[in-house]
């Protein structure tokens, strides 16, 4: 209490009213930061994995489309086809979010694996399915994101 008398003779009340002020201005910031990097919008994929259709040829087909909360499509998405392990064949979403990827060999099981950036994070989804020559899997990957609550203006 001997503080703020002091404070009241040196600078005057509208001194103390400003401080005050800016002390709770400083604590709502700080609040404000807490509550947005709690409630901070996150991502993560989803893979829908369709069943496999035969078609003629001798490779086996993985493709799909990565798609983006907002329906378009997400470019530059990783889709690496691994068997035992090791990586068979890659490939890229174009600008649609499509993807294609051919994969030669004989019948094995396959793990299918979707990287992708999203809201400032790396995020992943994976599958696993047998694939034989002559198989195409369909696979539909999205991109979801979880608390949108805040409203942020500007473009998205």
């Amino acid at each position: 209490m001997e503080h703020v008398e002091a404070q009241l003779r040196a600078h005057g009340p509208h001194a103390l009213a400003r401080d005050a002020t800016v002390a709770l201005a400083s604590a709502a910031v700080v609040a404000f930061l807490v509550l947005y990097a709690v409630a901070a919008p996150s991502a993560r994929l989803s893979a829908e994995v369709g069943p496999v259709v035969p078609r003629p040829g001798s490779t086996a087909v993985v493709q799909g489309r990565v798609i983006e909360p907002d329906g378009g499509g997400l470019k530059g998405a990783h889709v690496a086809v691994r068997r035992a392990g090791r990586v068979v064949r890659t490939g890229v979403s174009d600008n649609a979010g499509a993807f294609r990827v051919e994969v030669a060999g004989s019948c094995a099981v396959y793990d299918i694996s979707v990287r992708a950036r999203a809201l400032g994070s790396t995020i992943t989804a994976a599958a696993q399915r047998q694939l034989c020559p002559g198989d195409a899997l369909p696979v539909d990957v999205r991109v979801l994101t979880q608390g949108h609550f805040l409203w942020i203006p500007g473009p998205r």
